[in-house]
């Protein structure tokens, strides 16, 4: 007689097929969930001191956003595993065991999945810690680097959370069973299916929530979005949900309707089979089309906002020193500069100097400082800022610059100059140009104490006549600086401060940078591990779901086979059939993300989130076909086996 120890382990054995995707899934989660605890934990990682405080609260907030998905993954895989093993559950019942009993197996099964998960991910996340502390210490360059480390409490933790989790997830789980009754668990596979209908009604309703929620994406603007993000997802995640349960049977009736081809070859066959399994899997569908916008979308604005900034935030110099006066010397020299090259690997890309005169202008009723530029200066700063389009200036006009990022919005906007004329005051009396655009652009660092600067970009032989006329003392030199690599940039900077002399002459446009090019190296580090993970969870739901029904698929093309379809066919209507379940959910999501980035270009200025949301859509699709191509070679070889 076979004993409760070798039923418990013959049936672990059988169901392998079945717990495989749960299984990988669910230790890839806890091996995510090990490394940021561990870096959370580790003994150089203080708030304030090796690391800024917004780096830890990313982490743990996104060691939330695992727990809280892995319930809703756990849950739902647990729940279709239970519903597809009711037969097995009630034939035991049948044979003698008691629910108890039934209970224990179910119990202790998922528990040896579960510690295996959670070992086996704990012992890779030891594994790969070194190198995730590798990319931490190049993307947050700590003050302590990183070592490789095993914090007690970061194991604790993920066993505590992943332990307490996948068993809670299994109690609840056994309630369904024990109330059941032994015919039904029996009956349960063999209820047949009712022919799927639909309501013209919700079809019409589905499309019209669709169609509204893009509607309110494409015209909302920074403001508008902030209310109507929660309409937009309400709209789009019931008319989704309605999509994939109603209107997915429409279609798939109407091309039943149509003779030529449902007739033609195997469309019988796979027609059939999409209306019963887009129906019955709706629900499963439509959380991965939205789980595929939230990656996609995500990932392609995180990329955006990663390329943007640094064209954007930086510069538009590096460092820049303002002279006081045509002769004397600046606080620092190009050779002075060039000395810290080495010590704090500064590589100098270029050095400008700039001859300015300063001036006033009166905007809306008030007097704001003015530099004059001549435009060939203009035009040489141009070529070295991707954003700065050169000029043409003519004999007695100008051109009125006034300092503005395009990303910032209009209500950030500064006044421009709206006459066709201006009266400059010089120092030897007042000059009068042609005022020939007026234009926002940024072409000297920002920001106290130098502040916003207005430009008048005037030709060169104005510029040179009004130069003469000027007194020397008067005049300013702006001494330029492009660097290469900034990685000891603060260092850098620091060491410049030295000087006490060099507080009020001295700018720089690269502090800001490097923190957000810091926080977006950081945000993209976890925005890739969550979109893995997010991922994994997709295919693994679709996958999961298909062995759940792999009995139900072999009996059904076993008896085709008999009645003559051939192995190739059946082949033909299994890739169809399974790259429709694993694609037209993408191609949903696609859809969706298409629209939050017209939304993303819209609200944010964000011009190029096309280039990088494409690329981010090209990858997951990529990752989707090799996923898919596993999943078809598993699943048409356990159909097809005798």
């Amino acid at each position: 007689m076979m004993t409760f120890r070798q039923l418990l382990l013959k049936n672990s054995l059988g169901n392998f097929h079945k717990y495989s995707s749960y299984f990988l899934s669910c230790t890839f989660t806890v091996f995510i969930f090990y490394l940021f605890s561990a870096f959370i934990f580790h003994p150089n990682v203080k708030l304030g001191e090796n690391f800024h405080g917004i780096v830890t609260v990313l982490l743990m907030g996104c060691l939330v956003v695992i727990v809280f998905f892995t319930v809703i993954f756990v849950w739902y895989s647990n729940s279709t595993f239970m519903k597809s093993r009711k037969k097995e559950f009630g034939l035991l019942k049948l044979i003698g065991l008691e629910n108890k009993q039934i209970a224990r197996l179910i119990f202790f099964e998922f528990s040896m999945i579960s510690i295996l998960a959670i070992v086996i991910g704990i012992l890779f996340g030891m594994l790969m810690t070194k190198l995730f502390f590798m990319g931490i210490n190049v993307i947050l360059k700590p003050i302590i680097p990183l070592t490789f480390a095993v914090p007690i409490d970061a194991l604790v933790l993920t066993v505590g959370v992943f332990l307490l989790l996948f068993e809670l997830i299994t109690l609840l789980g056994l309630r369904e069973i024990q109330k059941s009754e032994t015919i039904h668990l029996i009956k349960a596979a063999k209820k047949p299916k009712e022919p799927p209908v639909y309501s013209r009604f919700l079809v019409a309703i589905a499309l019209m929530l669709l169609m509204a929620g893009y509607a309110l994406a494409a015209i909302s603007n920074l403001v508008l979005l902030f209310f109507a993000i929660i309409p937009i997802l309400v709209f789009v995640i019931i008319g989704t949900y309605l999509l994939f349960m109603q209107v997915t049977t429409a279609v798939l009736s109407k091309l039943q309707q149509r003779s030529t081809l449902y007739w033609k070859k195997t469309n019988m066959t796979t027609i059939s089979n999409l209306i019963y399994k887009l129906k019955d899997n709706a629900r499963i569908l439509s959380i991965v089309s939205i789980l595929s916008a939230v990656v996609t979308s995500s990932m392609g604005l995180l990329l955006w906002f990663s390329d943007s900034s640094s064209t954007t935030i930086r510069g538009p110099q590096d460092l820049l020193i303002v002279q006081q006066g045509l002769e004397d010397e600046p606080v620092y020299t190009e050779n002075e500069i060039r000395s810290y090259e080495q010590t704090y690997e500064m590589d100098v890309h270029a050095v400008d100097e700039t001859v300015i005169l300063p001036s006033t202008v009166l905007l809306d009723q008030r007097e704001h400082t003015m530099w004059i530029m001549s435009v060939s200066d203009y035009n040489q700063r141009a070529e070295r800022m991707e954003s700065v389009q050169p000029l043409t200036v003519a004999e007695d006009d100008a051109v009125f610059i006034a300092p503005f990022v395009q990303g910032e919005g209009d209500v950030y906007r500064p006044p421009t100059y709206d006459d066709d004329e201006m009266l400059i005051p010089l120092a030897k009396g007042e000059k009068l140009v042609k005022v020939i655009d007026s234009l926002y652009e940024v072409a000297i660092i920002r920001g106290k104490p130098l502040g916003e600067k207005y430009l008048l970009v005037v030709s060169d032989d104005h510029f040179q006549e009004w130069k003469k006329d000027s007194p020397q003392e008067k005049a300013l030199v702006l001494h330029e600086y492009y660097f290469g690599d900034l990685t000891h940039g603060k260092e850098f900077y620091a060491a410049l401060q030295e000087k006490p002399e060099a507080t009020d002459v001295m700018y720089e446009g690269f502090m800001t940078y490097l923190d957000v090019h810091t926080a977006n190296q950081l945000l993209l580090f976890i925005g890739l591990f969550i979109a893995l993970l997010f991922f994994l969870a997709n295919g693994s739901l679709i996958y999961f779901k298909l062995f759940t029904e792999l009995e139900d698929d072999r009996q059904m093309f076993l008896i085709l086979r008999k009645v003559g379809m051939s192995d190739q066919e059946i082949r033909r209507v299994l890739t169809i059939q399974l790259a429709i379940l694993f694609f037209l959910p993408v191609l949903v999501g696609t859809i969706h993300t298409l629209f939050a980035f017209n939304s993303a270009r819209a609200a944010l200025f964000a011009s190029t989130v096309w280039q990088t949301g494409s690329f981010a859509i090209v990858l997951y699709f990529l990752f989707q076909l090799i996923y898919f191509l596993l999943a078809r070679t598993v699943y048409t070889k356990k159909v097809l086996r005798s």
